[in-house]
């Protein structure tokens, strides 16, 4: 999960990054509608990909080396 993580980061940047882009400049309509889509779902797969990592990831693997602290 750890190499993912630089992956997640650059997917909200980039996320974050065509939203701005899409809400400030004057575009053709063909990127007006897909900019905004393309940065909504960028920005789900990013926050559930983060949101994993924080809440799943390192909880279980600090208490994976807590059990096996104990064990030895």
């Amino acid at each position: 999960m750890i190499k993912n993580l630089p992956l997640l980061i650059s997917i909200l940047i980039i996320g974050v990054s065509s939203s701005t882009i899409s809400m400030n400049g004057h575009l053709p309509t063909f990127f007006e509608w897909t900019l905004p889509i393309m940065s909504i779902i960028l920005n789900m797969i990013a926050v559930i990909g983060l949101s994993l990592h924080v809440f799943v990831y390192k909880p279980m693997k600090k208490a994976e080396d807590n059990l096996n602290g104990a064990i030895k």
